[in-house]
């Protein structure tokens, strides 16, 4: 069932997150149900990108957690990025690429791909038998 709310967008990353929307640009977006996560590059120059997870809170997106995440140029195809609540977050560059598709939860996902050639992906887990190897497929 999907949520009654608005999934995570990108002004909502730059407006919540206190970015200054001159200069940060989101890579890449993902939301499901309550749970959202973002790469930012805060200065717009790809050197220091941050990974961001968000929680809806009843009423907007609130940021949850925010970590570095190096240089855009050093992001490799899959960043397994971990878990907030019961969803699970990666992310990764795929350049040239409009779409990838992840294995998570014992379910292809197909993933955009942004205009920066960065992906973002979050889900919630509905399988609690396909916890331990869904984690470790995007660990891999």
């Amino acid at each position: 069932m999907p949520p009654e709310h608005p999934g995570l967008t990108e002004q909502d990353v730059i407006a919540g997150g206190g970015w200054h929307p001159g200069y940060a640009r989101v890579l890449a977006v993902a939301s499901d149900a309550d749970y959202g996560f973002a790469v930012v590059d805060g200065n717009g120059d790809g050197a220091e990108l941050e990974a961001e997870t968000w929680k809806w809170d009843g009423g907007n997106w609130d940021g949850a957690s925010s970590s570095g995440a190096g240089p855009l140029d050093d992001l490799g195809p899959l960043q397994a990025g971990g878990q907030i609540g019961d969803a699970y977050f990666a992310y990764g560059r795929a350049p040239g690429r409009r779409e990838i598709t992840i294995t998570f939860d014992g379910h292809p996902h197909q993933v955009p791909v942004s205009p920066y050639g960065v992906w973002a992906f979050i889900k919630i887990r509905t399988s609690p038998a396909a916890k331990d190897s869904a984690h470790r497929r995007l660990d891999q």
